[in-house]
Formats: C-alpha cells, structure tokens, sequence
C-alpha cells in the first residue's frame, strides 16, 4: 500500500509512505479519523506525517525533540520511530529494508501509532 499524503498536506511530497495495513492507511489519509483515534495527538500526527512527506530522505527528521528520529531495539529491531506524545511514537522501517544510511531511506512503512514502552 503506497500513499503520498497529499490530501493531508499542501505542496508537494518527496518520501512515499506505505503502510502496514489497509485500516492504518485510511485511518491516516483521513484527518477526521485521525482526530477520532488520536484526539490528543491529532496536531503532532498531521505534523509527524508532514515532516515524514516533505522530506528528500531520513536523515533531515531531527533526532532532536519535538521528532526525535530514533532507531529502535527489540521487538521493533530494523525500525525507526518519531515522537508524537511523551510516550506514543509513529512506528516505521524503511523500504527497501536492507537500506543502512540515513541518507538512503526515502520510502517508509509505517507499523503503526503505539506506546511500546508499555
């Protein structure tokens, strides 16, 4: 599943965004829906998910808060993550998934919108 999150988003898009299923897919395409799964983070998922298009590739998401680009362990080994609330994060690994450098990664998957602290 490919989307380039133009209805989302004014301007034009650089990274393609696939999703890990057909329900995440609509549910983030759709600003209503994401008011109605994320109410409290809706304003920070619209932002997230303009900073993930907009951009040439991973490596201009800072690593710094509010995106705090980070690389995962565990469980979500081979995935990155972006801040949206001080415990949720935005879920995604890169596509191809062999890709190493920041620089490279210009298409994502997004897993899901999960705390995985928990």
């Amino acid at each position: 599943m490919l989307l380039c999150i133009r209805n989302l988003i004014k301007g034009d898009a650089y990274a393609k965004i696939h999703f890990g299923n057909n329900k995440l897919e609509k549910i983030l395409s759709n600003p209503r829906l994401i008011k109605k799964y994320y109410p409290r983070e809706f304003n920070d998922v619209i932002i997230r998910l303009k900073e993930l298009t907009t951009v040439d590739n991973l490596s201009l998401i800072s690593h710094r808060p509010p995106p705090r680009r980070h690389k995962l362990k565990g469980e979500y080994r081979n995935c990155w993550a972006v801040d949206i609330s001080s415990k949720k994060r935005i879920i995604f690994k890169p596509k191809p998934q062999n890709i190493i450098k920041l620089t490279e990664i210009k298409e994502i998957e997004i897993i899901k919108i999960a705390d995985y602290h928990i």
